[in-house]
């Protein structure tokens, strides 16, 4: 059994491995096949991957890999502050939302956390190691009393929306979260605002998150962060891709819609979405997807979500019909 001195014994089980979406490197070596040979639906990043227009205004601005990114995220910081409708005090720029993730526990004071399960696992591990206690609780239950709570909406991986609590401090994760509902946050009062934005965007690769909070916070998570805090090529990129934030929100609600129709003309459960990913559960048995070079997520580290699968969704017409082949075979 695993042995965690930080679990505590009246909270659900919580995980002794942490897997992650993607890693379809590993996929095309274990399956002995090309990359492009994969539809990777594990992610949640944006069916409709890269804005066309990114690759020339990458070669276009090629120079700026010569750059040192500015230390205080600019002009990424500026701009999306304007649009998030908040200081730039109040806001930093990051290498992913991971980034931040991986030193939060560290930088702060926080003795206990409480979150809800199952869920994506990295909070648990970077709290674990730091040595602050992870008081699991599932949906509908109480909310343990401790120090902070980590809240991520729409929740990874049901998709379901979530509110922050009053009078509580800690975490949203807002990684998944339409772009129109994160304008309308503001600073909140005790609460770290993370995100990610490769999601929307597709691009994580190039590792863009952010914080907001207020100033205090700010420079206390700064102490920990590294003085070069993203790409400089991802800096001046924001802004361009910001204008399409809507645009890709949008398209995002179009296909969720499709795949929950796919999904219940093959009889799967389908959990309510509001993110770019479904999770569903199969009528019968799991589909091979391995054997159609379909990588998905699966959860082997929650017995909760046993033979439940999460989907992201595919773009072409061509991936569309590989999915819905694999759906009928298995029907």
């Amino acid at each position: 059994m695993f042995s965690n001195p930080f679990f505590q014994k009246d909270s659900p089980m919580l995980p002794h491995t942490f897997p992650h979406g993607g890693g379809a490197q590993a996929a095309a070596q274990a399956w002995q096949c090309d990359v492009s040979d994969i539809l990777d639906l594990s992610t949640g990043l944006h069916p409709n991957g890269v804005p066309d227009w990114v690759a020339n205004w990458l070669k276009s601005n090629a120079d700026l890999v010569a750059q040192y990114p500015d230390i205080q995220g600019e002009p990424a910081r500026s701009h999306f502050a304007e649009y998030l409708g908040v200081d730039a005090e109040s806001m930093l720029i990051t290498a992913g939302a991971q980034a931040v993730i991986e030193v939060i526990f560290q930088a702060m004071p926080w003795q206990s956390m409480a979150i809800e399960v199952p869920c994506y696992n990295e909070p648990i591990r970077c709290a674990t190691r730091a040595g602050c206690a992870v008081h699991a609780f599932e949906k509908h239950t109480l909310l343990p009393p401790t120090d902070m709570l980590w809240l991520t909406s729409p929740h990874n991986p049901t998709g379901e929306e979530k509110v922050f609590p009053k009078n509580r401090q800690g975490v949203l994760d807002e990684s998944y979260m339409p772009f129109a509902q994160r304008k309308n946050l503001g600073v909140l009062d005790g609460v770290i605002r993370l995100g990610s934005l490769t999601k929307t965007f597709c691009v994580p690769g190039l590792r863009l998150g952010y914080v907001v909070a207020d100033t205090t916070t700010i420079k206390q998570l700064q102490a920990w962060l590294s003085p070069w805090p993203a790409p400089t090529l991802a800096l001046h990129l924001l802004p361009k891709l910001l204008v399409e934030a809507k645009q890709r929100d949008e398209m995002i609600v179009q296909a969720r819609k499709r795949l929950t129709t796919l999904l219940e003309k093959h009889n799967w459960q389908v959990q309510p979405s509001q993110a770019s990913f479904i999770l569903a559960q199969p009528p019968q048995n799991m589909p091979d997807f391995a054997k159609h070079r379909i990588l998905v997520r699966l959860f082997p580290e929650w017995q909760q979500l046993q033979n439940w699968v999460r989907l992201g969704f595919p773009n072409t017409a061509q991936d569309w019909q590989r999915l819905e082949d694999v759906l009928t075979t298995s029907s």
